[in-house]
């Protein structure tokens, strides 16, 4: 099963023209099959535009035995954000009865520390569950961290950084800092974790160590490392991969690109190769509509297949996926990387993708064509093929839970 989200008003489209009759009405509930076939679940939201206006983003929660954790979300459930100047962010409760998927809020909805959150996930440090909230905000970005609690609202705020000033290399986006998302990565003490988040604004990536200190009702919050991705590219998102977990992949929004890089002993990182390219050479021609927004360049996702060997990058306005495999040595070091597939996405502005631990499908969320697409991806070479299609109002991010994660 996934969660699909679609959005309740128009989002980061960057004045993109598209069919704004369509309006998405909240968090919905999908079946996917192992082959990606693809099926609604219900016919209302499970979540609806009402309960939590204008959704962005939402993290799966796992079971928990933390005993301040409310008994309503130790059976699994979601974090979503209101992406919203007032931004904030509600946990919901996830129950399956049969072939009917309902969700329940559990508390009021929590400040989420600043404005327009975009992006949120979710991890354990030591005892303790951590909510990470990227606000892209109006005058900064802002990282916001949150531990579970046993007071009436399930999260309480540990940890606020706001990181100001952009790099200023393109004034229209890079004014001020826009803190996009985080990804947590282990770390060798069992009882921390790192936090790795990015700065489209000041195109950087900032590690954080974690730790939950006393009775774990603390959480403790240092910087690690800052690496510059190269100036005005605009870093969006990262993933590590899942087989070889010193390296990873960062999405360069404002260039279109991909970056692999390692992460060193000590928490800092370096890169592997210059950028790759998610375009074909000559597009888009210079008097295309995709060339008057930021010359066609608008990169979303990244992901890796559960393998590791692959690597999956979308990227819009030009609408396709990247599919590149990774050559590795003995050793488990990178000595190259190679594109295998460029495969349209078959909708408009892909901007979420999602692979199962299984491996045999992706889907893709499409904000601008108001539908999810799955694929088949091979084993062998990595390569896609198209299986399904389902409509969504202005989908915007897609996750996969299992029936047995939830009650």
């Amino acid at each position: 099963m996934s969660l699909s989200l679609d959005l309740t008003t128009a989002q980061g489209d960057g004045g993109v023209p598209h069919d704004r009759s369509k309006v998405g009405k909240g968090v919905h509930a999908i079946g996917v099959t192992r082959e990606g076939k693809l099926a609604s679940l219900s016919k209302d939201p499970i979540i609806g535009a009402e309960t939590l206006p204008n959704p962005a983003y939402l993290t799966i929660l796992k079971r928990s035995d933390a005993a301040s954790r409310p008994d309503a979300l130790k059976q699994g459930g979601l974090c979503v954000v209101s992406e919203l100047s007032e931004g904030t962010f509600q946990a919901f409760a996830i129950q399956c009865d049969g072939s009917e998927v309902k969700a329940k809020a559990v508390g009021s909805r929590v400040d989420s520390g600043g404005q327009y959150p975009c992006h949120i996930i979710s991890d354990t440090v030591g005892d303790m569950e951590v909510i990470s909230v990227c606000n892209y905000g109006d005058s900064e970005g802002v990282l916001a961290l949150f531990g579970n609690s046993d007071v009436d609202n399930p999260y309480i705020q540990h940890a606020r950084i706001a990181y100001g000033a952009g790099s200023k290399i393109d004034l229209a986006r890079q004014e001020r800092s826009h803190a996009h998302s985080s990804e947590f990565i282990a770390a060798p003490s069992l009882s921390k974790k790192n936090l790795c988040v990015l700065d489209l604004g000041s195109d950087k990536l900032i590690s954080y160590s974690l730790a939950s200190i006393g009775d774990h009702s603390s959480l403790e919050c240092t910087e690690q490392s800052c690496y510059g991705a190269p100036p005005g590219t605009g870093p969006r998102s990262i993933m590590f991969n899942p087989r070889y977990e010193n390296i990873a992949v960062l999405s360069l929004e404002m260039s279109a690109t991909v970056l692999l890089v390692e992460r060193k002993g000590d928490g800092s990182f370096v890169k592997l190769f210059e950028p790759l390219s998610l375009l074909p050479k000559g597009w888009p021609d210079e008097s295309s509509d995709e060339a008057k927004y930021n010359r066609g360049k608008w990169a979303s996702d990244a992901v890796f297949s559960p393998c590791g060997r692959f690597l999956y990058a979308a990227a819009r306005l030009h609408n396709s996926i990247s599919v590149f495999e990774l050559k590795m040595t003995a050793e488990n070091n990178v000595e190259g990387i190679d594109l295998v597939q460029r495969i349209p996405t078959e909708g408009l502005t892909p901007r979420c993708l999602c692979v199962p631990e299984c491996g045999s499908f992706i889907l893709v969320a499409h904000q601008h064509s108001h539908e999810i697409t799955s694929f088949s991806r091979s084993n062998a070479d990595g390569r896609l093929e198209l299986v399904d299609r389902l409509e969504f109002p202005c989908a915007a991010c897609v996750k996969l839970v299992k029936r047995d994660m939830i009650g």
